[in-house]
């Protein structure tokens, strides 16, 4: 039952008027020889006709003494505010005697002049009035508490709601007011932010908690169902009695599944012929492999040459559009999807396969998803932060990729809390890099102390140049063979007991004895190139499948398409919900609001010439 709009735009269903008002709630015994417009008035609430069993009751008071009198028009006057009727509940309300009434006609005033509140859109005042009567043992407490969690719904303390509805839950008769009350509890938990459910984990062990623990886990893990088939087991068996059946949690995953279906129609913008061929043809095969592992209607893929000798991508775009497509993938080079990025509007929407500049600010139909080099310099810095380092320097060439890893790390590391102490730069062709090393590591400083002892004492000194010691961490941005000539001449200046961590970059996908002074470095990669398990088609089985050479370097490639084709369904909720993750091979994926993916890279460690996995260290 919808519970996130204002009180008066949806009508409480009967049932729930039936539970409170025929005793639903366990607290009130039946009455003896009811008036025959009573039994009339509930017939006509289990028949959903509100308005005459509203009348029923009040030709019921008319014949009654006080405080039946009373009772009858309260009912009356509830089920006017559960139609929007503020008008006639007024009325109604106002012949009510409230001097010297049993705690069950204070109570029923109460829920009115609550509900009465919630259609003039101020929860508050009707939070104030329920909180007064309860607790409460009258047969008005199922209503007085149904108040209470619309009025905390509409305040925005979604979890307070669905709290006040666990509660609530044991006081309904079985059957529909039940089903409905957890679904509105799952509706509040549903909205809650995946920051609030997650900062709240692991929840108190009972029904309250088991609902968050369920909301969580559902929002969490839905674009994972293997995952996410695992943990309801574990938690079907941690409660066992929990009123959240498996039909209602098979209904929560549906609802959270909704959205993600593929289009019918998918145009792909590729260079298949030029300079970026190879490139192309690459990310063409993962999203096919992709395509045939897909069980269930398939989408109608169309490829579209749009390299040396295509058009030109944005004219591609516009003929896609005129023939039917509903989502478009690609282009691949940056400069293309720039071209998209300078748009005001889209037709349809477009998941291109490349970033644009940080100055940039897209159209919001455009995703963009690429093997960013900013995505690795990020994990990166919370792989470092989690380790325990706290105080790191940067070195990076001096050129446009190294100016993005490092403002990428610098972003990451303090964001988590670390401190970037400085950084420096390099030229990409150099093999002497003493320079940049001795500046980031205070070298030239304590050079400089020695002169001046030198100068004030007259004569040489015996000398053994200091580092700076607040650093714990030096970041690298480099390549192979850079990093080869780097690495010794960091540990030559005095840093061989500084951890070093990279990007996936300083890794060429084996290691032979050239890369022996790479031994000891950290740096961060794909799934699929660290050989670890990824949805499928895994990489071994598109490695046969296409006949590659997992030396080739294009596994990336292929990875990238096919975590392009599994996004596909899910873009606009992951993008709502930017906690939201998708396990993929090459990373865990998340989309923020700008429509940038984002990718989580796991840690290894060169030893000698073999590659250590180490610990993920993945949030839930």
């Amino acid at each position: 039952m919808p519970q996130a709009t204002p009180y008066r735009l949806y009508r409480i269903i009967a049932i729930l008027a039936l539970a409170a008002l025929l005793g639903a709630c366990a607290v009130r015994p039946p009455e003896p020889e009811l008036p025959e417009e009573v039994e009339s008035a509930r017939e006509a609430v289990r028949e959903g006709e509100l308005e005459i069993a509203a009348r029923l009751y009040l030709q019921a008071a008319d014949r009654e003494e006080e405080p039946e009198r009373s009772l009858y028009r309260l009912y009356a006057a509830d089920l006017y505010v559960q139609q929007a009727d503020a008008e006639r509940a007024r009325e109604i309300l106002d012949q009510v005697l409230t001097e010297e009434q049993p705690r069950q006609i204070d109570d029923w005033h109460a829920a009115v002049r609550a509900g009465l509140h919630l259609l003039d859109d101020a929860p508050e005042e009707a939070l104030s009035i329920v909180d007064e009567r309860l607790p409460s043992e009258s047969d008005a407490v199922a209503r007085l508490l149904i108040v209470r969690a619309d009025s905390q719904r509409m305040m925005g303390q979604l979890f307070d709601s669905a709290e006040t509805r666990v509660s609530l839950d044991h006081l309904l008769v079985e059957g529909q007011p039940q089903l409905e009350n957890r679904l509105a509890i799952w509706e509040s938990l549903s909205q809650v932010p995946m920051k609030q459910l997650r900062e709240i984990m692991p929840p108190p062990p009972d029904t309250y908690g088991a609902w968050i623990e369920l909301a969580f886990l559902i929002r969490s893990q839905h674009l994972d169902p293997p995952a996410l088939e695992d943990s309801l087991r574990l938690w079907r068996q941690r409660y066992p009695d929990h009123p959240a059946d498996e039909r209602l949690v098979d209904r929560f995953i549906a609802e959270q599944q909704d959205t993600g279906r593929y289009p019918r129609h998918i145009a792909v913008l590729l260079p298949l012929s030029g300079p970026l061929a190879d490139a192309g043809r690459a990310i063409r095969d993962g999203m096919l492999a992709g395509y045939f592992s897909h069980d269930g209607n398939r989408p109608e893929l169309r490829f579209h040459d749009v390299g040396e000798n295509g058009p030109d991508p944005w004219a591609s775009y516009l003929q896609a559009v005129q023939d039917g497509a509903e989502l478009v993938i690609g282009p691949l080079s940056r400069d293309s999807v720039e071209i998209f990025a300078g748009e005001r509007a889209l037709p349809v929407p477009v998941l291109a396969l490349n970033g644009v500049r940080s100055t940039m600010r897209p159209p919001s139909g455009l995703y963009r998803f690429g093997l960013l080099p900013e995505d690795d310099a990020r994990s990166a810095a919370r792989r470092a932060y989690a380790a325990g380092h706290r105080h790191a320097v940067v070195l990076t060439p001096s050129n446009d990729w190294g100016r993005r890893v490092a403002s990428a790390f610098r972003e990451a590391f303090e964001e988590a809390g670390g401190v970037v102490l400085t950084g420096d730069t390099y030229a990409p062709d150099a093999r002497d890099f003493a320079g940049p090393i001795r500046r980031v590591l205070e070298l030239d400083l304590s050079d400089q102390r020695e002169r001046r002892l030198r100068r004030t004492i007259g004569r040489s000194v015996e000398f053994e140049p200091r580092r700076r010691q607040d650093v714990d961490l030096v970041f690298l941005g480099a390549f192979p063979e850079q990093a080869r000539l780097l690495r010794p001449q960091l540990r030559f200046h005095h840093a061989m007991a500084l951890p070093v961590i990279a990007t996936s970059h300083v890794y060429g996908g084996e290691l032979n004895d050239a890369d022996r002074d790479l031994s000891g470095v950290l740096f961060t990669d794909t799934p699929w190139t660290l050989g670890l398990p990824v949805p499928t088609p895994g990489q071994r089985d598109l490695e046969q499948a296409l006949n590659l050479d997992p030396r080739s370097g294009s596994g990336g490639l292929h990875a990238l398409g096919l975590d392009a084709y599994r996004l596909i369904p899910y873009l606009a909720s992951m993008r709502a919900d930017g906690s939201l993750q998708l396990e993929g091979a090459t990373g865990m994926l998340s989309i923020d609001g700008s429509g940038q993916v984002h990718r989580d890279l796991p840690l290894a460690r060169i030893r000698g010439r073999n590659v250590e996995l180490m610990e993920p260290n993945r949030e839930n």
